[in-house]
């Protein structure tokens, strides 16, 4: 009984000098491996894996986005869009606003009579903001007024110009007209007139 303790022991110095022979030698910037014991093997390692760094989720930032408000646009009443906050990822936050508007409305926004009236567009491209402080968004799919004197512009523009770095909005149709396509003004083309 002894003699299997002293055994055992010789065989943990063992196995301790031969880790302690093949560690480190001090020219080494990685760190050593964690290791853990095998179930019944008594002084065979086996190495783990670190944990895994868990990567920390950018800030999302907090933006306006313009819809229209159908009461008041009924009532003839002023303001005729009404703003709500939507969470878009850094650094584009124009266009994540722009996506949000183009995304409409909740369904509890709906039921207290916001819409997003897209006249006639499906989407966006071309989405550009110049160092002049110019934005260009060029509509896709359609583009109609339908006679409206309310449009999809009158929601662009103020979920644009809300950030410092556009003071004006050139809307484009699908084919890429607008009416003023330079110089510092908003500009909206000809199938958004009434």
């Amino acid at each position: 009984m002894i003699a299997s303790r002293i055994a055992l022991v010789a065989l943990a110095v063992a196995a301790l000098t031969a880790f302690v022979a093949c560690g480190d030698d001090g020219d080494s910037d990685e760190t050593p491996a964690a290791t853990s014991t095998a179930a019944g093997s008594p002084g065979v390692t086996t190495p783990t894996q670190p944990a895994a760094a868990t990567p920390t989720p950018p800030r999302r930032e907090a933006v306006q986005v313009f819809f229209l408000n159908e009461p008041n646009v009924t009532a003839g009443r002023e303001p005729f869009v009404t703003s709500v906050e939507r969470e878009v990822d850094p650094p584009a936050v124009a266009r994540g606003a722009l996506e949000a508007l183009f995304s409409g409305p909740t369904a509890q926004e709906m039921a207290q009579g916001l819409r997003f009236e897209a006249s006639g567009a499906t989407g966006f491209t071309n989405f550009v903001v110049g160092d002049d402080g110019i934005a260009t968004v060029q509509l896709a799919g359609g583009c109609d007024s339908r006679g409206s004197t309310f449009t999809i512009a009158q929601e662009i523009i103020p979920t644009l110009t809300q950030f410092p770095s556009i003071s004006y909005v050139k809307i484009l149709d699908p084919e890429g007209d607008t009416a003023e396509p330079t110089g510092p003004s908003n500009s909206i083309p000809a199938c958004l007139e009434p």
